[in-house]
């Protein structure tokens, strides 16, 4: 069953700085360390939950989910070419981030940028193929790719909308326990 963008309206209401700016990576193929260190530039230890994670805007902080790495951090790290094409050798590497308005999804595979497109308006490069995977991912999780506009509650819930998306191309597991608890090991943001 697929989850919708209704199972993650918990995330903004426990994290109310996530919709301002936050960036959820998740990358296939790669260990947490591996993935730490591509994204910082030096390790500063470990915290427990989203919070700790949140506690400095300079931080990247990542856990081992299943066959995936959960990368999280309030920068937009996760969307470099540079950074996230290697990490996606052999594997697939995929980004949502936003910032104050400006929202993008991002996939690598083995290596390759196949998609960056603008979370909000629903277009660009992986996005705008009338066949694009991207666009039944989005119906899967709730949403309309050709709906211009807010849910039918005023709001946009492009965070929430996104978030089902990773969960159901990935098949991680991305739980309220998980964002809480989950030990994740920091670094200092490249970005």
């Amino acid at each position: 069953m697929s989850a919708t963008w209704e199972e993650f309206t918990w995330i903004p209401d426990d994290y109310p700085w996530a919709p301002d700016g936050v960036s959820f990576t998740v990358v296939r193929h790669d260990d947490a360390e591996a993935v730490l260190d591509a994204l910082t530039t030096s390790r500063t230890g470990t915290v427990i939950g989203l919070e700790g994670v949140n506690a400095d805007v300079k931080v990247v902080g990542v856990a081992q989910v299943g066959d995936w790495v959960l990368a999280v951090a309030p920068s937009v790290a996760g969307l470099a070419d540079e950074l996230m094409a290697p990490l996606s050798i052999g594997g697939e590497a995929l980004t949502f981030a936003t910032q104050v308005g400006h929202s993008n999804v991002a996939q690598w595979v083995d290596g390759a940028r196949t998609a960056m497109f603008d979370a909000l308006l629903k277009d660009g490069p992986g996005f705008d193929e009338p066949d694009s995977p991207w666009r039944d991912r989005m119906r899967e999780a709730g949403d309309d790719p050709e709906g211009e506009g807010p849910m039918p509650d005023g709001l946009f819930h492009t965070l929430e909308v996104y978030v089902a998306m990773i969960v159901n191309h990935t098949g991680i597991e991305l739980t309220h326990e998980l964002l809480r608890s989950e030990q994740f090991q920091v670094g200092d943001s490249l970005e």
